[in-house]
């Protein structure tokens, strides 16, 4: 089948969504550093846009089926703006407190740097398979590994320097929500060599299956 971007996806409004959400992610990255850090206003105004870029991805997913607005544009944009917000929120949070604050928060730094080993990647190959015109789709492991990651994420903009109860609990749902990812990474993988036979030779306009 072809694959195409059509005239009026640029202009649906799950994509307009995520455009909004792709904004957020410079947005959340200057007000984190720009504003100032007293009484961690910084924190509090970065957690209301990464809540408010949160919940457009929710809203975009459900017009997009509900109205039937679902669009080979969404399908390569949405993910990619839900990875783009969490690794710069993992790195912002790293920097903020878990490392400068907690000697022991540094065991922190392995959210970013495995988040962004993964989902550079799959960019990579994204790009790579989007000049062939070949759609991938987001699995259920993706799926399940964003929600999870979004709701750690969330619980860590408010976690306190030390290792309390409520750290501890924002530390393994981030744990499971990376593990998830490279369950979902495999499996992509594993499901993208098989549909390709091995090989990108002579492949184009192919609409994966996941």
């Amino acid at each position: 089948m072809n694959v195409q971007v059509k005239k009026e996806d640029f202009y649906n409004i799950p994509n307009i969504l995520t455009y909004i959400r792709l904004l957020c992610v410079p947005a959340f990255i200057a007000v984190f550093f720009s504003v100032d850090g007293k009484n961690n206003l910084n924190v509090y105004i970065s957690f209301a846009i990464f809540l408010f870029a949160s919940f457009t991805d929710v809203l975009d997913g459900y017009i997009a089926r509900k109205f039937n607005f679902i669009s080979d544009l969404g399908k390569m944009l949405d993910p990619l703006a839900d990875k783009l917000l969490q690794v710069s929120a993992a790195i912002c949070l790293c920097v903020n407190d878990f490392i400068a604050v907690s000697p022991r928060g540094m065991l922190f730094i392995a959210f970013p740097i495995l988040l962004g080993l993964k989902e550079g990647f799959m960019l990579v190959w994204g790009i790579i398979l989007a000049k062939r015109t070949i759609v991938v789709h987001s699995n259920l492991y993706g799926k399940i590994a964003a929600f999870t990651n979004a709701i750690g994420l969330l619980m860590s903009f408010f976690a306190s320097a030390k290792y309390d109860a409520y750290r501890i609990a924002a530390t393994v749902i981030l744990s499971i929500g990376t593990i998830m990812a490279y369950v979902a990474l495999f499996d992509y993988a594993k499901k993208l060599a098989k549909q390709l036979d091995y090989t990108l030779k002579n492949k184009s306009d192919i609409n994966l299956k996941f």
